[in-house]
């Protein structure tokens, strides 16, 4: 073969060569781009879960009017008074995290009927309080059932993260004759949303039986 038809095919090769190569490497970039962008809608949408569990810890009972001031006493007492009637509603609800860290809220809607001094507040796991005594005087959305907090991450250490509250509920005592509580009931939805959209809720209700 001639010097110059050698240096033709060797051209040849290499130029081929170099296109392979070079449809290899593009291929190989579009593919890892295309790996991290699924990655990346994994993480925003099936890997990142919540859950919640809402139980009955004490309800069950009609309540009658109770003191702001002695509901903690009242509700360390399973939420009968000294007689044995219905001082408050309590219910623990636990919020777990199985994904990436998330930032989350709670809020609580309340539909009542013929009440207007229905009161609650929320405990934290230490059985301190997390949202002070507030007033529900009439059907309303969004009530606050704390501030936010922080699921870590439980992807890092393979341990879900959760969150344990309380929720009391009573009926105040305003010291007179409550003719506008009397038969009395409600039902509350309870609420947990995370910065990534999702929602979570659960339905709670109670009766109140005022002064007679």
């Amino acid at each position: 073969m001639k010097a110059k038809d050698k240096k033709y095919l060797l051209l040849t090769i290499y130029i081929f060569s170099f296109i392979i190569m070079l449809f290899g490497v593009t291929f190989s970039y579009f593919t890892a781009r295309d790996r991290s962008n699924n990655d990346a809608l994994d993480v925003k949408s099936g890997h990142l879960t919540l859950e919640l569990e809402v139980a009955s810890k004490y309800s069950g009972k009609n309540l009658i009017p109770l003191a702001d001031s002695d509901i903690m006493r009242a509700y360390r007492n399973k939420c009968v008074d000294d007689y044995g009637n219905g001082a408050c509603d309590a219910y623990d609800i636990e919020v777990t995290n199985d994904s990436a860290k998330q930032d989350v809220v709670g809020t609580i809607d309340f539909n009542i009927e013929h009440i207007s001094n229905l009161s609650y507040l929320v405990l934290d796991e230490n059985e301190e309080i997390y949202q002070n005594i507030t007033k529900i005087e009439k059907s309303t959305d969004g009530m606050p059932l704390g501030s936010n907090f922080i699921l870590d991450s439980a992807l890092e250490t393979g341990i879900p993260t959760k969150k344990k509250f309380t929720l009391v509920i009573w009926l105040s005592d305003l010291e007179r004759h409550q003719e506008e509580d009397v038969g009395g009931k409600y039902s509350a939805s309870i609420t947990y949303n995370s910065i990534y959209g999702q929602k979570l809720s659960s339905t709670i209700s109670g009766t109140e039986e005022g002064e007679k």
